[in-house]
């Protein structure tokens, strides 16, 4: 394991997503408005639909979900690092329907939102990058 060094807390950010928006491409606009290249993100909302995915670990590929109904954002928590030098979002999410029962996996593009609010704090140090691991086949901290 590399040698790791400890980050300070930088600016706090607690803000909405409107209606209509894509989650994960709000989120990472915010991130790169704001040039955050660092941190740690939560939230919770309802979403008018959602992508999720999961890793197939013996496949090597992500299996992909649409949920084409409403559904409680009851936990979103993910990080900020950097990708392709723009800021990118690793978050997963734990989804609630009307009926109670959950889903989870990770947040991918086409989730669109009803309202969404959103904790991000910054963390200050050397950014952590994401590239493609040979072995995992996973964008990881490299």
């Amino acid at each position: 394991m590399a040698e790791q060094k400890p980050y300070l807390t930088g600016r706090t950010y607690i803000f909405r997503i409107t209606k209509g928006k894509d989650l994960m491409e709000a989120l990472g606009d915010f991130c790169h408005d704001n040039q955050i290249k660092c941190g740690i993100i939560n939230g919770i909302g309802l979403l008018e639909n959602a992508t999720v995915c999961s890793y197939d670990i013996v496949k090597k590929k992500y299996d992909k979900r649409v949920i084409n109904k409403p559904v409680e954002m009851a936990n979103l928590t993910g990080n900020v690092s950097i990708m392709d030098n723009r800021a990118n979002i690793r978050a997963d999410v734990i989804l609630v329907n009307g009926e109670g029962k959950t889903e989870a996996g990770q947040l991918s593009a086409g989730t669109k939102v009803f309202t969404a609010e959103i904790f991000i704090q910054e963390l200050v140090g050397e950014p952590k990058v994401r590239k493609q691991d040979k072995i995992t086949k996973l964008n990881l901290w490299i």
